[in-house]
Parts: C-alpha cells; sequence; structure tokens
C-alpha cells in the first residue's frame, strides 16, 4: 500500500512538474520577442545535422503519429484488441479515451497561443504545441507502462520498451527534420503527453484497473 501511494504522489510530482514546463514555455512564446528567432536557430541547427538522411525517413515516422491521420488509427485498434482479448476493458476505455482527451486538450493550447510554423502556411494548423508529440508521448507512453506492468517475460518486456521509447523519440525529432514545428513545440507537446501518461497511471492504480 505504501508503495503505491509513493507511486502515485510520484506521479502527481510529474504532473506538476509537466505543467510548470508547459506555462513556461506558453509565456515564453507568447511574452518574448525573441523566443522565435532563437527557436528558428536552433531548428536550423537540428535540419542542418539530419540533412544527409532522407526525407522519407521523418515522413513515414510522422504518418503514426499524426492524431487525425488513419495510420495513428491502426496503432489505437491494435492495441485496444490485445488488451480486449485479455479482458482489460477498463484499461482499453481508458487508453483510447485519455489519448483523445490529450489530443483535445493539445487543439485547445493551438487555438489560445495561435502560433504561426516556422513553415509559414505549408502545413496546416498552429505550431504550438507539437500534436504530434503529444498524440506519440500520450499514447505510446501507456503503452509503455501497460507493457511494464503486465509483460513478466524480462527480455519481451525490456525489448518491447525500448522499441517504444524508440519510437517515440522518432516521432518527436521527425517534426523538427520536416522543419514544420519548433524545439519548444515539440518539447511542449511532450510533456502535455507525459502529463496525461500520469494522469492515466493514476487513475489505473486508483482504480486497481
Amino acid at each position: 500500500m505504501k508503495a503505491r501511494e509513493y507511486g502515485i504522489a510520484l506521479n502527481w510530482n510529474y504532473i506538476v512538474i509537466s505543467i510548470v514546463v508547459i506555462s513556461v514555455l506558453t509565456m515564453l512564446v507568447l511574452y518574448l520577442p525573441g523566443m522565435r528567432d532563437c527557436d528558428t536557430a536552433i531548428l536550423k541547427s537540428i535540419r542542418l545535422a539530419l540533412s544527409p538522411f532522407p526525407s522519407y525517413i521523418p515522413a513515414f515516422v510522422c504518418s503514426f503519429g499524426n492524431a487525425y491521420n488513419i495510420y495513428m488509427f491502426w496503432p489505437q485498434i491494435v492495441a485496444a484488441s490485445v488488451l480486449i482479448s485479455h479482458r482489460y476493458y477498463l484499461k482499453t476505455f481508458m487508453l483510447i479515451l485519455f489519448t483523445q482527451v490529450a489530443i483535445l486538450t493539445k487543439d485547445c493550447i493551438k487555438n489560445f497561443v495561435c502560433r504561426t510554423r516556422p513553415c509559414g502556411d505549408e502545413v496546416a494548423g498552429y505550431s504550438f504545441p507539437s500534436g504530434h508529440a503529444t498524440a506519440s508521448v500520450c499514447f505510446y507512453g501507456i503503452l509503455i507502462y501497460i507493457i511494464h506492468t503486465h509483460i513478466r517475460n524480462d527480455f519481451w518486456r525490456n525489448f518491447l520498451i525500448i522499441v517504444i521509447g524508440i519510437w517515440i523519440f522518432l516521432c518527436c525529432l521527425a517534426r523538427l527534420w520536416l522543419g514544420v514545428h519548433f524545439l519548444s513545440d515539440v518539447i511542449a507537446g511532450a510533456f502535455l503527453g507525459f502529463l496525461f501518461v500520469n494522469l492515466y497511471i493514476i487513475f489505473s492504480k486508483s482504480l486497481n484497473a
């Protein structure tokens, strides 16, 4: 019991940290005049470092992080099917629910900040925070937690966690690679997704799901 209470307290700490990071970045984007210039310089450096690699790599990765793309639905369908087959009905519902709420929250922040993308109007929508980062960190982060708590085989548990962790990193990096988001957009999106991962964990532990 004490271990679970400690775990939930730690998750609340992560939520507070996430809120602080998102709030600070939002204020910087809104009110710091030099923020865009700084972000632009960082983005140019990152894209220059990644320029030797083919552009189809980030384009492929991004297709599985777009919250409104059919390719993002397939991982959710597969994960839900596996969970339902093991009769984890509540976990399935919570996985989809928290992912969708994270996406809606991201949209609210985007429409509040109204930051234009570094690529201008080439890609629709506002830039801050990154929706791909939010959806990827939230959905795949919850999957990591489920895998960590339910797969007993050490090899497969660690293997899947590492693979999914790398995929999350690539989803976030790909947005910078393509030049459609600033670094601050991706960081804010990642912390927003992380916030909902911890909310999921708290609810899951509280409901013994």
